[in-house]
């Protein structure tokens, strides 16, 4: 099989936060979508490609308006959505990183919503598979998705710290992978 030159993982633009309604159903604001208009000027270098998305609202819409500015179509894939999670009262950075932090040292248990680490990095593996599949050989792949599911995943390839990188990535940001290696090549931890 012929494959992209390079996979590239986008964490949506800013969603605006609501504690009444769990992280998958967020859609961007005004400032998220500005940043999504913006970030497509740092992923046209990748052009052309394929983009593809997850389904939840606020990846969606990254990608859709990533797509206008780009000219290009969009495909949403499931599997691409993020670590399953609960509604929960609005955490302090402090608190959402301790949580986070023990989903990557306990990959294995359930510690948020319904799935573990190992299972949400599985199920995104399997969809990124797919969106892989519909990539012309001469077309890089770009994925509008989530950090935590970058991380587990830019990790189980590399030698990096899953709990650090998901650090490191800010709404909107990317990491680029060569392909078929998916070896590491950048990270831009945010984009204004």
């Amino acid at each position: 099989m012929n494959a992209p030159r390079y996979v590239v993982l986008v964490k949506h633009a800013l969603p605006i936060l609501r504690a009444e309604v769990p992280a998958r159903f967020w859609r961007l604001g005004a400032d998220g979508e500005l940043q999504a208009t913006r970030i497509a000027k740092q992923l046209a270098k990748f052009h052309p490609c394929t983009l593809a998305c997850s389904r939840e609202p606020k990846a969606a819409r990254t990608a859709e308006l990533v797509a206008a500015e780009l000219g290009m179509g969009l495909r949403v894939v499931d599997g691409l959505e993020e670590f399953d999670r609960p509604a929960l009262p609005l955490l302090s950075a402090a608190e959402h990183a301790r949580l986070n932090a023990q989903i990557f040292e306990e990959p294995s248990r359930v510690v948020l919503g319904s799935e573990s680490a190992a299972h949400a990095l599985a199920r995104f593996s399997a969809g990124l598979e797919v969106a892989l599949e519909a990539t012309p050989a001469s077309e890089s792949l770009v994925v509008v998705t989530h950090g935590t599911v970058i991380a587990l995943f830019v990790a189980s390839k590399n030698p990096v710290d899953p709990f650090q990188l998901w650090k490191q990535l800010a709404c909107p940001s990317f990491v680029v992978l060569r392909w078929p290696s998916f070896e590491l090549t950048g990270v831009v931890e945010h984009v204004v």
